[in-house]
């Protein structure tokens, strides 16, 4: 049996540009966030292909679509850490520790894990740019689309502050945002506009200003995500989901409402022993 774990990732604000063909190419120029939780998935050789995720027998899964690019038969399970559909880049999370797991019995490197995972994500539309920050881990700035080689991730300066992840009632679907070619059509406006204002001035409390002025501009975020931030001027929306991402210290009266998961900035995915 064979482990793996990748980072969650949270994404401030994001640019789509999916104009290219090719899977490896498309993605998005962003600001994205590792943290210490995230999923872990293990996988063992077998006769037939078996995904389990949380316990749960699944069916046409990402899984799925990643063990039969290797050619892989057997029992994969992923275990969630942090909650779906919330803007912690779980999709990812699952998808990227199910490739280095499977490439570590196939004599395949992190790299070729990587892209295969950032290729399934694009083509299900679960995804753009969570795999190619969680393969580099930390505080990441995706200068330019896509997964390496084509692909360009810098990592930004962190401070040594706690991290809170405050989730609100329903989740928000990727791929339902994805599909909507008028929010998609904002999201590339809107993200085009905050990564110019970001690169002219490429710090922590920036990426904090932008990104809470990118979750109004473009209406990703709920009326309780909007009295959260007024609540808490040192939080941003998690994209794409109904949370939010708090660094450092909040007030306890405004989170104890809701559940939180405290946790600190995240290495990159990695085997497990």
């Amino acid at each position: 049996m064979t482990r793996a774990f990748s980072p969650g990732s949270i994404t401030l604000f994001f640019e789509i540009r999916d104009e290219h063909k090719e899977p490896l190419r498309i993605g998005s120029r962003g600001i994205g966030i590792c943290v210490s939780l995230g999923a872990i998935t293990s996988v063992q050789e077998g006769e037939e292909l078996r995904v389990f995720v949380n316990g749960k027998s699944m069916k046409n899964s990402l899984q799925e679509d990643i063990a039969r690019a290797y050619g892989f038969k057997g029992t994969i399970k992923t275990d969630s850490q942090l909650p779906v559909s919330q803007g912690f880049g779980m999709s990812a999370a699952a998808a990227l520790s199910t490739s280095l797991a499977i490439a570590k019995l196939k004599n395949a490197t992190y790299l070729q894990a990587a892209q295969i995972a950032h290729r399934i994500e694009v083509e299900r539309k679960s995804g753009l740019g969570d795999v190619t920050s969680q393969y580099e881990g930390g505080f990441t700035l995706r200068i330019k689309e896509g997964i390496h080689p084509y692909g360009i991730v810098d990592r930004l300066f962190f401070p040594p502050i706690p991290i809170s992840l405050v989730t609100f009632k329903e989740g928000i679907e990727t791929k339902e945002i994805l599909k909507d070619e008028d929010m998609r059509k904002i999201i590339k406006k809107e993200g085009h506009r905050a990564m110019e204002k970001f690169l002219n001035m490429p710090t922590f409390e920036n990426a904090i200003r932008i990104a809470r002025d990118f979750a109004l501009k473009t209406s990703l975020i709920s009326d309780e995500g909007k009295e959260f931030l007024k609540a808490c001027n040192n939080a941003a929306i998690a994209m794409i989901g109904n949370s939010a991402i708090v660094f450092g210290e909040c007030k306890e009266e405004i989170v104890e409402d809701y559940k939180v998961y405290r946790v600190c900035l995240g290495d990159r995915a990695k085997l497990l022993p």
